[in-house]
């Protein structure tokens, strides 16, 4: 009879309004995944924008001088790099944005030469009263951080959609 009238055996027998509620079921669970999806994006986010004004923040109120060249290297070459790598991964790692999660390379490579720049750099300038370029370089390393912690963490998404096992 299904094959007569071209329609399921679960429209024969249930009729329309079981599968309108298996729609809306699917709808509802979409949408909660998309809002879980939303909500670890700007937790991801936050959390990067915490750590990086943090930086900026301990370098302005809590090193002084004689502190600077321990600061630059706790924070402009440890703190900020292994954060923007492993962020990055986490981006690839859960494929985050599609194919535009490339973008936030330069992202990061411009929040990491930013932070040079409101730090050091401000630092240079309020001393001498001049106005100093940034260092473009420092975006280029960045986004070379990033994209590294992204390419990682996207072949790992890709060998553990690998070993998931088909259902």
């Amino acid at each position: 009879m299904s094959d007569l009238y071209r329609v399921t055996l679960d429209y024969l027998l249930k009729g329309e309004a079981q599968m309108s509620d298996y729609l809306d079921y699917l709808e509802e669970s979409t949408n909660t995944v998309k809002s879980h999806d939303r909500k670890a994006k700007t937790i991801l986010i936050s959390v990067y924008l915490a750590v990086w004004a943090f930086a900026v923040i301990v370098f302005w109120f809590f090193a002084g001088g004689s502190d600077a060249m321990g600061y630059s290297i706790m924070f402009l070459w440890v703190l900020l790099p292994i954060s923007t790598f492993l962020f990055s991964l986490l981006i690839g790692r859960n494929d985050y944005w599609g194919k535009w999660k490339w973008l936030s390379a330069p992202a990061f490579g411009l929040m990491y030469m930013l932070a040079e720049y409101a730090t050091f750099n401000a630092a240079n300038m309020a001393a001498f009263h001049k106005l100093n370029p940034p260092h473009w370089g420092m975006i280029v390393a960045g986004a070379v951080i990033s994209a590294a912690g992204m390419a990682l963490g996207w072949a790992i998404g890709r060998l553990s959609a690998g070993r998931k096992p088909d259902r």
